[in-house]
């Protein structure tokens, strides 16, 4: 009978602990940081028109007499790289392509609905099979020319972007795309610790140096906020093995007459 007692206080002690480890990690753990408000890229494009900018020799875009907010976030809706919850490939392995097209809805105000835009994934994915031969693991060069052949969107590649060129950029009104060694990321919505390579963009910073991201990764990746020192870290282009890649960041010029 003592036996089983203990026995029953035993079970009862793990019960209480395994429910209080749900709700920790439910309610607590799983979180999300919050983001300052979103303000439309028409309203931060137009207040910098006034500063000049300019391209230096390496092709790099500097601005004169920009002055970056203490925090931004740009206004950009948002898809997941698997927009109807369906992980099956292509969708596995369109973080690059939802990325791009995040950025090419909100340029171009397509205002696209969730089955359009998983139209546009698939539509993406077949002409990177005809211009690449495959449509896994896109470099960041190949990514830049995705937006400028098939998005006709120019943007600039930046080699060991710091905070402060990430924050220049953003105040520019111009969003970014990065990639990244997903399991060094640690987002704890990834399944398996997260993806090899993974691309998401960057639309945001906080004052705390603190990134703003769309992480097109998972359903809970809107406004998803980062540390700038862990994305520092998991910076690489595709490398195998991916931590061999240089650390790079796509700034995507906004179309003319934007």
């Amino acid at each position: 009978m003592k036996k089983a007692k203990t026995i029953l206080i035993v079970v009862h002690i793990l019960v209480v602990a395994g429910f209080g480890s749900f709700i920790y990690w439910k309610f607590f753990h799983d979180q999300k940081e919050a983001a300052p408000q979103a303000v439309s890229l028409e309203k931060v494009i137009s207040g910098n028109a006034a500063a000049s900018v300019l391209n230096n020799e390496e092709g790099t875009v500097m601005t004169v007499g920009l002055k970056a907010p203490e925090e931004l976030n740009l206004d950009l809706p948002f898809y997941a790289q698997a927009p109807f919850a369906n992980w099956d490939m292509p969708w596995q392995e369109a973080c690059e392509e939802a990325s791009v097209l995040l950025v090419a809805n909100g340029y171009y105000k397509h205002n696209w609905t969730k089955e359009q835009f998983n139209d546009e994934i698939l539509k993406l994915v077949e002409w990177e099979k005809n211009e690449f031969g495959d449509y896994k693991h896109t470099t960041v060069e190949q990514t830049a020319q995705i937006l400028k052949k098939y998005l006709k969107l120019d943007s600039v590649i930046h080699d060991n972007p710091g905070f402060e060129e990430v924050k220049n950029t953003l105040a520019r009104g111009h969003v970014i795309v990065m990639t990244f060694a997903g399991k060094h990321i640690g987002n704890p919505n990834y399944k398996n610790g997260g993806p090899i390579y993974h691309a998401m963009v960057i639309k945001g910073y906080k004052a705390d140096d603190k990134i703003i991201t769309h992480d097109v990764g998972t359903r809970k990746g809107e406004d998803y906020v980062y540390s700038w020192s862990t994305l520092q870290n998991a910076l690489h282009d595709w490398a195998e093995p991916i931590e061999g890649g240089a650390k790079k960041m796509i700034e995507v010029l906004p179309p003319d007459g934007f």
